[in-house]
């Protein structure tokens, strides 16, 4: 068992006060023969899809922390001093009919997972103040763009860790340790300047896929996003900011070394503040992309696009842009493994509707042209949407749903056209037994089609866990 990672990971915690761990990634493993792989896909957008920390509500969750459960005088059930830390563990209980994602030979798995961790913020917070989820296969390591975080506190110090220790029915081989050191730091001065650094380590796997093989190829990687940001309210009226990240990832195994990469990347938005709910921006984004040993997929894009960030009332919120997108290789080459330049729309959509106080909505849209995840594409055109349904029955008892649709067309450097459609939808129900501890029961229905069958398959997976949180 690969459970080595843990000892790496707690030490992280110990000298960078600024990080965080929680494990949330699902592994895969590679057909050795056709070199294909695929990416972390997004999950479901249902909150039982994730592993939340506690304290983050989840856009209308419910909330595990002791000071939304009641009064509890700045101390909570276990004596400690809320606001300031927050223990959590999760455990959970996941069968899936379906682990490797086949579309014949299936394999069914009871997968146990154990996921304790801790986070903490100064000021004292109830929630988690943000969230980040990276993607691997988007350029700078992010597929939405970062919402900022709008506290009026002078300073915010915020760091969380975790781990998920995963056992396999199916084979122990597959037993890991999973980990995310995550952590913020925020400085608002009273010229209208803000200084804000981000940072984010991933240790995980890419998910289960086509062909996989205990032993050959289980998809370890390690990522880190680092995110430097200035932003200056000049006016009233008038806002810029600028972005410095930088995305490093690395797979452990050299049949996936063609995944390692580093991008930097540089961002600047104007902005017009309309008003204080409305604010109107056009942002220029610049990437370098540097693969480690497929350097014929080495590239350099710019993006251009005009957006919105509107909170028009206090039920409706959202963040819109849409603008073109350009990508070029460094080396096109030559014959059918020639790489092609790419020129098209972007798009980048959040929003948030509150129809009440129990009721709420969500819907994200995706648009942009990404990194491979395949020896046999040079990239893929990804199309995405996610709905998500929040409901609140009672005060304890609360359900969500969540429905995903991608398509991703490969540019295929073979003769086999390659263009995937995936489906999921994820009902869930949860329920709040004490201010300490949640239980919450989910099915996941996940389908991809794809003009290639040898990636098509449909899986099944139930899940039931319970959450503890001080």
């Amino acid at each position: 068992m690969k459970h080595r990672g843990m000892v790496t990971l707690f030490s992280g915690i110990a000298v960078t006060c600024g990080m965080i761990m929680v494990g949330n990634v699902q592994a895969i493993q590679i057909n050795k023969l056709a070199l294909v792989a695929a990416n972390d896909v997004n999950p479901v957008v249902a909150a039982a899809a994730t592993d939340m920390p506690m304290g983050q509500s989840a856009e209308g969750q419910p909330s595990l922390l002791p000071e939304n459960a009641g009064e509890v005088n700045n101390q909570n059930v276990f004596g400690l001093e809320g606001g300031y830390f927050h223990p959590y563990v999760t455990i959970k209980g996941e069968y899936t009919d379906n682990l490797y994602n086949l579309d014949t030979d299936k394999t069914s798995n009871f997968l146990t997972t154990l996921s304790p961790g801790i986070w903490l913020a100064v000021p004292r917070k109830k929630e988690v103040p943000i969230s980040i989820t990276p993607h691997n296969s988007s350029a700078g390591g992010l597929q939405h763009q970062l919402k900022d975080y709008e506290g009026t506190d002078r300073y915010l110090a915020y760091a969380l860790g975790g781990l998920d220790f995963k056992y396999y029915s199916e084979n122990s081989d597959l037993n890991t340790t999973d980990g995310i050191l995550e952590g913020l730091f925020r400085y608002n001065m009273r010229g209208g300047l803000s200084l804000q650094l981000v940072d984010r380590f991933t240790h995980g796997e890419d998910r289960f896929d086509i062909g996989s093989v205990p032993g050959v190829s289980e998809g370890n990687y390690r990522s880190n996003i680092i995110i430097a940001t200035a932003d200056w309210l000049m006016t009233e009226k008038l806002r810029l900011k600028l972005d410095y990240s930088n995305f490093s990832l690395k797979y452990d195994e050299n049949i996936d070394a063609f995944k390692t990469r580093n991008d930097n990347v540089l961002d600047l938005y104007g902005y017009y503040v309309y008003s204080v709910k409305t604010s109107f921006f056009i942002e220029d984004k610049y990437v370098d992309v540097n693969y480690d040993t497929a350097s014929e997929n080495d590239n350099k894009q710019n993006f251009i696009y005009g957006g919105i960030d509107w909170k028009s009332t206090e039920k409706l919120s959202f963040l819109a842009k849409a603008g073109l997108q350009k990508k070029n290789f460094d080396n096109n080459g030559s014959g059918t493994a020639a790489r092609k330049d790419y020129s098209g729309l972007a798009l980048d959509l959040q929003t948030l509707y509150k129809y009440s106080e129990k009721t709420k909505f969500s819907l994200e849209l995706y648009r942009t042209h990404e990194e491979t995840d395949s020896t046999l594409a040079s990239g893929k055109q990804v199309l995405g949407v996610t709905f998500g349904y929040d409901q609140k029955f009672t005060d304890k008892l609360s359900g969500s749903l969540g429905i995903t649709y991608e398509d991703a067309d490969y540019d295929q450097v073979v003769a086999q056209n390659r263009d995937d459609k995936r489906f999921a939808i994820q009902p869930a129900v949860q329920y709040l037994f004490r201010e300490w501890l949640m239980a919450e029961l989910s099915y996941t229905f996940e389908r991809r089609d794809s003009t290639d069958n040898l990636f098509d398959y449909q899986t099944n997976t139930f899940m039931a866990d319970l959450k503890f949180a001080l």
